[in-house]
């Protein structure tokens, strides 16, 4: 803070008007400080992706903002949490419905063809269960874009998510 002097070289001190209005300006920036911490620690999470199981859609290495909520459905972008890790991976069909997927990598559900457009080169992948599987109710079947290489619930060991495993769904991609 600048030292104010009177015409006599003594210090006066800030009018009061001054002091209310830094006094106001800290309060704010507190009171903000606090919403965005409880914004970011209940309704968003901030992680970072690793992997290419999700291209072209995600990239490694980028920031993604998750919207907390385990109300998710086909076609969501969803993170979840698989072996103290987050999976970020595509819901492709909800508990109670009927998944196949033939060696072309086409997907059907309750017999229809699954319309794709974010998947760039469709492929059976890594696979170990058998077809036609049925979805356990509160259990989601997920997907990485990157048919390929993407690790997700065509393998027993990751198999469906739970709805208490999903962190949130993707709403902003950052990088």
């Amino acid at each position: 803070m600048t030292k104010l002097l009177s015409s006599k070289g003594k210090r006066e001190l800030p009018s009061p008007s001054y002091r209310k209005t830094v006094l106001g300006i800290v309060v704010a920036v507190v009171a903000l400080f606090i919403i965005l911490l409880n914004l970011f620690s209940h309704v968003f999470s901030v992680v970072q992706y690793y992997g290419n199981g999700m291209e072209p859609t995600l990239h490694n290495n980028q920031i993604l903002i998750i919207r907390k909520t385990n109300r998710v459905g086909p076609g969501d972008m969803v993170a979840c949490y698989f072996n103290n890790k987050v999976l970020v991976r595509r819901v492709i069909c909800e508990g109670g419905n009927s998944i196949s997927i033939d060696e072309t990598g086409a997907i059907k559900i309750n017999n229809e063809l699954l319309d794709e457009p974010y998947v760039e080169a469709p492929s059976l992948g890594q696979c170990n269960i058998s077809f036609p599987y049925t979805v356990s109710v509160g259990r989601y079947f997920v997907m990485g874009d990157n048919r390929e290489i993407a690790m997700d619930s065509r393998l027993s060991e990751i198999g469906t998510i739970s709805a208490d495993r999903i962190l949130g769904k993707i709403i902003l991609v950052i990088g």
